[in-house]
């Protein structure tokens, strides 16, 4: 009889151990699913994110109307060629006198906009979206712009034909009657 016992008492040990297995295997999983849900919820996140990112326009960026000025002396001195030294400090000192920046500030701004511009198409293409900014101007701030946009343009002496084109481009469409009122 004691043997029996010892047997039952073995045999409802060994179930025993065998059901706290099973419950730790099954806490486990749950842990497990648990952390691939975590995991499944911060990927789709994380791809809603690059969705917006994938979906991305630059030109949204640029909300103020520094930003876009900035923009148009960059490619006023791209227009003829490859921008100097003497043209990023020309514009970086036409930043510190218009926009009230310090040097750092400037330099800051520009690096800023031509990350944001890097893959930017023909900017000429774009103008109406991108000055959309700047359309609440006053008529003197926009001649202002368009001055900035001159002195750029005659850094290196005066300025060559595609500059003198892009600014009329660009003077046009900020002075149309029909250019849009955001």
């Amino acid at each position: 009889m004691t043997l029996i016992a010892v047997l039952g008492a073995i045999a409802g040990g060994l179930f025993f151990l065998y059901r706290v297995l099973n419950a730790i295997e099954m806490g486990k999983d749950a842990v497990d699913k648990g952390v691939d849900l975590a995991r499944d919820s911060k990927a789709m996140v994380r791809r809603a994110k690059w969705n917006r990112k994938k979906n991305y326009d630059p030109r949204d960026q640029l909300t103020d109307p520094r930003e876009v000025a900035t923009v148009l002396m960059l490619e006023t001195a791209k227009c003829g060629g490859e921008i100097t030294t003497t043209q990023k400090q020309n514009i970086s000192e036409i930043m510190q006198r218009e926009f009230d920046f310090s040097d750092s500030d400037a330099a800051d701004m520009m690096a800023s906009v031509t990350y944001v511009t890097r893959e930017m198409p023909d900017v000429e293409n774009i103008l109406v979206r991108l000055l959309k900014p700047i359309h609440h101007m006053s008529d003197q701030d926009k001649r202002d712009l368009l001055k900035m946009m001159s002195d750029v343009a005659s850094t290196d002496g005066k300025a060559d034909p595609y500059q003198e084109r892009f600014i009329s481009v660009v003077k046009g469409k900020l002075f149309s009657q029909n250019a849009p009122k955001y």
